[in-house]
């Protein structure tokens, strides 16, 4: 009961953004005490942050993230029950990890999403082991590949750092552009969850080309145009109103 009820703390405080250890409490009809005690565990786990008397859910996705929350709940929606999916290391993925509703298996390289998936008994979590690599929280390196390498996906939801028309999907760093490759492959859909704001930044090393992305998961900010270009490329348009 205690893993569930701190599921539900978690989910609770994703959708209100804060609440007292009263409210709570009170909706889960337990001690004052006892929502202190889950809230602990939450908080070190990363979660949420404690504050005077109360809580607050602790979203971790940087900038903008107001359009990778939205981005998250549309990309989430493309899971289906029973489906295999892997989530790379990354804050938009992050953001659909926090939308997930299905029962699925996920696999992941993040540590983040580690966490955040770590008490929810409807999705069968695997993650890849590997070096960890600090900046990012992200596991990288020959076992990590191995790993990706065995697994078979329905959906792979992969994140990018640059996004180009003419050099496609770019990154700053070697050890987790190889992991990049490796989870396409690992694949049948490649959905790319991205902000618009990412268009035009090309970054020193392209991991992957359109013909390898099946959907585009961004906000409405997209340029119509380049929306267009995508589409004509054989890329699947998805566009999250901010609303």
């Amino acid at each position: 009961m205690t893993s569930k009820r701190r599921e539900k703390i978690r989910l609770l405080l994703q959708e209100h953004g804060n609440l007292t250890v009263a409210e709570l409490a009170k909706r889960f009809d337990v001690s004052e005490m006892t929502i202190r005690r889950e809230l602990k565990v939450l908080a070190d786990l990363g979660l949420i942050q404690r504050e005077h008397g109360g809580a607050r859910f602790l979203a971790r996705l940087g900038e903008a993230e107001r359009e990778k929350t939205f981005i998250g709940k549309l990309a989430a929606d493309l899971v289906a029950a029973g489906d295999s999916i892997i989530l790379d290391a990354g804050t938009t993925t992050l953001a659909v990890a926090q939308s997930l509703k299905k029962k699925c298996v996920a696999i992941t390289n993040s540590l983040p999403i580690v966490n955040l998936l770590l008490n929810r008994p409807e999705i069968t979590l695997l993650v890849t082991g590997g070096e960890v690599r600090g900046t990012t929280q992200a596991l990288v390196g020959p076992m990590t590949r191995e790993a990706l390498a065995n697994f078979n996906a329905d959906k792979l939801f992969l994140a990018t750092t640059g996004l180009s028309i003419d050099r496609g999907l770019s990154t700053n760093n070697m050890q987790e552009s190889e992991i990049k490759q490796s989870m396409i492959e690992a694949a049948k859909q490649v959905v790319l969850v991205a902000h618009s704001a990412k268009f035009g930044q090309v970054c020193y090393h392209t991991f992957a080309h359109w013909d390898q992305i099946d959907v585009l998961v961004t906000d409405s900010r997209l340029d119509e145009n380049t929306g267009q270009q995508l589409e004509n490329m054989g890329v699947k348009v998805l566009t999250a109103k901010l609303s």
